[in-house]
């Protein structure tokens, strides 16, 4: 673990509850790898590109081998300077509330841009698909007003963890450590115990990194 981006989710900052938990699991990281560099990438506040039809189109064309429209060609481009930057760390810190059971509409904006086709991942001559992020590390850290994971009968409704460990491995990062902060709303001693087994968990976790 050389380089880490520190992928932040949460338009709260500060009074994120999955930002604490992040923070947290971080300094431990950083005893552990003094050398570790850190980038940190804030989804609310980065100018995203749009992932729109001159993208969609310019993507079409070049796998086809076509002639591509400049401005086409253009926002390919613009999309493969963030492929490039995400590629060039070996590890990823995600610490995301969760938004309507998924995750924030800009950190699924994020991935979408990064979900690209030579890029992320390619297909080989058989049609299956090969992930291109491969012999990285990830660590999710996911909160949520529901308490996932001590209550199988919601757990059915988590379409946050579940889907960044499925998007992570379908680009080859298979190397996944997570850890819940649920629930984050209810009582105060409900919350602060959440918190607290959370912490707990984030340091046993940056031990074994």
């Amino acid at each position: 673990m050389n380089r880490l981006l520190y992928i932040g989710a949460s338009p709260r900052k500060e009074r994120s509850r999955s930002a604490m938990v992040a923070d947290r699991l971080l300094t431990r990281l950083k005893e552990r790898y003094p050398a570790l560099s850190v980038e940190r990438l804030d989804v609310f506040d980065i100018d995203l590109p749009a992932f729109d039809q001159d993208a969609v189109a310019g993507r079409y064309h070049l796998l086809a081998g076509n002639a591509v429209d400049p401005k086409q060609a253009d926002a390919w481009l613009d999309l493969k300077k963030w492929t490039d930057q995400f590629l060039s760390f070996d590890s990823y810190l995600i610490a995301t509330p969760m938004w309507n059971f998924g995750i924030p509409y800009r950190l699924k904006q994020y991935i979408d841009i990064l979900t690209q086709p030579g890029r992320t991942f390619c297909n080989d001559s058989d049609g299956n698909v090969e992930g291109l992020a491969q012999g990285r590390r990830a660590i999710i850290v996911a909160a949520s007003a529901m308490p996932f994971g001590s209550l199988p009968e919601i757990d059915g409704l988590d379409f946050q963890l579940a889907y960044l460990k499925a998007w992570l491995g379908f680009i080859g990062v298979t190397d996944i450590g997570a850890v819940r902060v649920a629930g984050t709303f209810g009582p105060d001693d409900v919350v602060a115990a959440a918190m607290a087994q959370a912490f707990t968990d984030a340091d046993r976790l940056a031990d074994t990194m």
